[in-house]
């Protein structure tokens, strides 16, 4: 209870500070008004207020302040009603004394009240005895005055049992506080054990996500790189089942994951405008492969009136319709599959507009009997819970969907039948947004003016396809194969009217979609060709990995989302000469950074070897240099030494001697937030878990396993690039990396240096390595070829001329690549005669030694020499170290670099006069660091050869940190 009246008295006390220093102005005003001299008012007002803030200061609201307050409060009321002598108001001005004799009442001291109450009395007897004039002048009399106090008496009273009435009050509320206190400790007690069992599950769950998400990063990862490398069919079908089920076992966490946030009400719903269309197609879309191989057709319907944006979670609501759509695909072996969106009501609020919408998912399949649905959303029961089940999954999904739309506000029921399907029907609420931003430039008329072309061998999509354009009142030119497209072109185009749209279905008998697109693109010339979208019910990645090198515009999935078509096409026609060549198949698979951000450095911190390794193997396929680092420890370090070299850092959470949490932290000192992005990259998948994260200084958040294209997202969200390092004073003033010439002349015949330079994102040192390694690995292939077919395996004679293919066209070898692209195909063929293959191979053979005696002219003069040394200075086992600290320093680009040669010298017992005359210490010097470690290598006796196949990736720097860390 003294607490609170404490605090009360405190409040009250700091407002009058500001109240009286408020009646310095006051009074300067009213005596201006009165003809009186403002100075002399402000400054009897500046007393008062001066000698309560004084008090203040020094004690606070102790008795002395608040009762001498009460008698300044009666105080500025008595220079008010001085001041406004001989005016009518001053009667008037009486009252204030009852405003400031109530103020004191805030005080919760019945003193401060009596003290004010005297004080007002003896104000009156002053002003009678002394001044009467200021008030009295005419009928002042000891009658009025008592009249005065008696009214002043009776407030008095009525405000000291006031006071009592509040200070009973009080104790009572602090009586009442203490019985709760005491009722919580209890209850406190009672739920601790409760408290404790639900903490040790949450650290359990939490634990075990760690744990098995560790390894599952290793399936995953190792599966993702194999499937870059060399595989027969059979090996690749492993790799894919494997992929597979380490997949199917990551939803299963996920799912386990998610429901206990749920349970635990854990669950937040982010609020933003998405687009609700969108959204839904991006589900059909996702489903849609699966359908095809089960011969399932999926319909979506979206009703007219559905806001094309709102406000809500855009994730969850997709979490919803894939698990239904999945359901519904899963357990229909043909037939359909719909989705349907519709508004069934509409709301106004303070808010602006809600929508009611109903999302409904229906299939033809299986179905389900009343006691089945009866348990339809138990978490882990499914419908099928038998030993024979023929579906899997995790018996969590709608569970799980039922959770998410009662977050929402909604609902979630079924109607089904055995044999007669599912129709499975979502309520839920959303408000409305605006129009969300757009890059559309085109209107709907320019839409309809277009002239268009669709071609497909199958009925049924032609139709479907007019059908779409003919709700837009558009008319379109149909064609069932690709030679009546092209009579359809050569006409159009004869007549001056040729088509601004076509559209073409990949896969059709004759002549495909490809094929025709690329003959549209020879008659065309160097006039326009029409905007041309390719539809295919099979792989997108694949379709534009086929059609690398023709202009298509966009490939678009079947079954065809009207809006995303209206969409493409607005986008496009918005943009008429934006249309662009097909991706390449390393594009497709959208495992590489922006271009703008490749080569730049990242700083990767992980304790365990495996997830280093894989960890340093994408972040190399996605174009960066990676500099390893296994605890927090040392991250901190390099940081300190290195940090405004790196884009970002990824930062594991557990580790030895400093976890990602305290390294975070000590970073974040010296580099706050927005100038060093650092990604948590652990297998902690819990939201709290997310939060310690971000509240110890990260930028963001991933997951392991740890996806290829969630990665790379991710980076070209938050990687900031960054200047190359610039050298230190006799060392040079920048890297050789910045400056091409450092390391390759203007011309390397018959290496296209500006294409190759263009394929390794600009990193001339990465270049004149490989160039170099080119010309010691690859001068006797072609007998390695003959010899190949003398044994009888053609097929390695294959493998070597493909693994040529690639290495010449990433070096800009094109003579090469189009010598090994020819005996590769010539091998392909089993009626190809051995004195055809010669020929090819001898034709290859010559292209070859020209590029390899180019490429030996890089090789560093005396680069294997042996250190002339004085072997009685030298100390073998000191060289050794220093040689590999040399070595480590050189991969890491590390301007020490030259400080590790000259202990390198020194204990290899090379006199002084020689060390700066050695080509080790010339390539150090001029920062070039591929030239160096060539020699590195060669003096230590282990240069390995670099290997080139179909896993070398021209984009991604050379060097692989932990592979080298290794060797070293």
């Amino acid at each position: 209870m003294n607490d609170e009246i404490e605090a009360l008295r405190g409040r009250f006390g700091r407002f009058l500070v500001f109240l009286f220093w408020l009646h310095v102005p006051l009074h300067a005003l009213v005596a201006l008004i009165q003809g009186e001299s403002p100075l002399y008012a402000a400054l009897a007002g500046t007393v008062l207020a001066a000698s309560y803030h004084l008090m203040w200061a020094l004690q606070g609201p102790a008795p002395a302040t608040r009762y001498l307050s009460a008698v300044a409060l009666m105080g500025e009321a008595a220079i008010l009603l001085f001041l406004l002598r001989g005016h009518p108001w001053q009667m008037d001005m009486h009252m204030y004394f009852f405003a400031m004799l109530a103020l004191t009442i805030a005080w919760l001291d019945r003193q401060a009240i009596i003290v004010a109450a005297l004080a007002v009395s003896l104000h009156h007897l002053i002003l009678l005895y002394i001044l009467p004039y200021a008030v009295f002048s005419q009928a002042g009399t000891v009658e009025r005055v008592l009249l005065h106090a008696g009214i002043v008496a009776f407030q008095t009273a009525v405000l000291v049992w006031l006071n009592g009435m509040l200070i009973a009050s009080f104790q009572r509320i602090g009586r009442m506080s203490d019985e709760i206190i005491q009722k919580n400790v209890a209850l406190e007690e009672r739920t601790h054990e409760a408290e404790e069992a639900t903490r040790v599950k949450s650290m359990f769950l939490a634990n075990m996500s760690h744990e098995i998400r560790t390894p599952m990063n290793a399936i995953l990862g190792y599966g993702h790189l194999i499937g870059h490398t060399n595989l027969d069919d059979r090996q690749r079908d492993y790799v894919e089942k494997i992929k597979g089920a380490g997949s199917s076992l990551l939803r299963l966490i996920n799912d386990i994951l998610d429901f206990s946030k749920n349970e635990a009400g854990k669950l937040v719903l982010e609020m933003h405008d998405f687009d609700l269309r969108s959204t839904i197609a991006d589900q059909v879309q996702l489903v849609s492969f699966d359908a095809q191989a089960k011969g399932v057709r999926v319909f979506t319907h979206i009703g007219p009136d559905v806001p094309a944006a709102v406000c809500g979670d855009p994730l969850r609501l997709a979490q919803v319709a894939i698990n239904l759509l999945s359901n519904a695909v899963k357990f229909s072996a043909g037939g359909r599959v719909e989705i349907g969106l519709e508004v069934v009501e509409r709301r106004s609020g303070p808010e602006g507009e809600r929508a009611v919408l109903e999302l409904v998912v229906a299939d033809d399949g299986i179905g389900m009997t009343l006691q089945q649905q009866a348990a339809l959303y138990k978490p882990f029961s499914q419908a099928d819970n038998s030993t024979t089940r023929r579906f899997g999954g995790t018996g969590l999904g709608l569970a799980i969907c039922k959770q998410i739309l009662e977050q929402m506000g909604g609902s979630i029921s079924v109607r089904s039948a055995p044999g007669k399907g599912s129709t499975f029907t979502c309520r839920f609420e959303m408000a409305e947004a605006g129009a969300l931003p757009t890059s559309r430039t085109l209107s709907f008329d320019q839409i309809r003016s277009l002239r268009v072309l669709a071609t497909d061998d199958n009925a049924a999509s032609r139709e479907i396809v007019q059908g779409i354009f003919g709700h837009w009142g558009m008319r379109i030119d149909l064609a069932a194969s690709g030679e009546e497209a092209l009579a359809a072109c050569t006409d159009a185009s004869a007549r001056d009217v040729p088509f601004d749209l076509v559209l073409i279905d990949w896969k059709m008998p004759g002549m495909d979609g490809i094929e025709l697109a690329r003959i549209l693109q020879q008659r065309a010339g160097d006039g326009p060709m029409p905007v041309t979208l390719i539809l295919t019910a099979y792989s997108v990645d694949e379709a534009m990995a086929e059609a690398q090198g023709i202009p298509i515009s966009a490939v678009l999935a079947k079954p065809i989302d009207p809006q995303a078509l209206l969409d493409t096409i607005t986008m496009l026609f918005a943009h008429k000469d934006a249309t662009v060549e097909a991706m390449p198949r390393e594009e497709v698979r959208r495992n590489q950074v922006d271009p703008h951000l490749r080569g730049q450095r990242v700083l990767l911190v992980e304790d365990n070897e495996i997830n280093l390794e894989i960890a340093t193997e994408l972040l190399t396929q996605a174009g960066l240099v990676v500099d390893p680092a296994v605890n927090g420890r040392i991250a901190c370090d390099l940081v300190a030494r290195r940090g405004d070299t790196y884009a970002a850092v990824l930062m594991d959470v557990q580790m030895p001697e400093m976890d990602g949490l305290e390294a975070t932290r000590h970073i974040r000192g010296s580099r706050p937030l927005g100038t060093l992005p650092i990604l948590a990259m652990t297998a902690h998948a819990f939201e709290e878990e997310k939060n310690k994260c971000l509240d110890a200084g990260m930028d963001d958040h991933i997951a392991k396993p740890v996806s290829p294209a969630a990665l790379v997202a991710l980076l070209n969200r938050w990687l900031k690039p960054v200047v190359p390092e610039t050298g230190a004073a006799g060392l040079g003033s920048r890297t050789a990396a910045a400056d091409p010439a450092l390391l390759l002349p203007a011309e390397l015949a018959p290496f296209d240096l500006a294409t190759a330079l263009e394929r390794v994102g600009g990193k001339a040192a990465l270049l004149r390595r490989l160039i170099v390694s080119f010309g010691k690995d690859y001068g006797e292939v072609a007998t390695a070829m003959n010899d190949a077919l003398a044994r009888g395996e053609p097929e390695d004679a294959r493998r070597r001329a493909h693994g040529l293919r690639s290495v010449a066209g990433s070096l800009g070898l094109h003579e090469v690549q189009s010598r090994a692209t020819d005996l590769e195909q010539l091998l392909l063929l089993p009626s190809s005669g051995r004195a055809a293959i010669d020929t090819e191979i001898a034709a290859l053979d010559a292209a070859l030694r020209s590029a390899v005696a180019a490429a030996r002219t890089l090789e560093v003069p005396g680069a294997g020499a042996e250190i002339a040394h004085d072997a009685a200075a030298a100390d073998p086992e000191r060289a050794a170290q220093a040689l590999a600290e040399l070595r480590g320093l050189l991969l890491r680009r590390s301007l020490r670099a030259r400080e590790a040669y000259d202990k390198f010298a020194s204990a290899s017992g090379v006199p002084v006069a020689e060390r700066n005359q050695h080509p080790l210490c010339a390539a150090v010097l001029r920062l070039d660091y591929a030239a160096a470690l060539d020699i590195v290598d060669r003096i230590d006796g282990r240069a390995e050869a670099e290997s080139f196949g179909d896993g070398f990736d021209p984009d991604a720097p050379a060097v692989n940190f932990v592979a080298q860390r290794n060797n070293s």
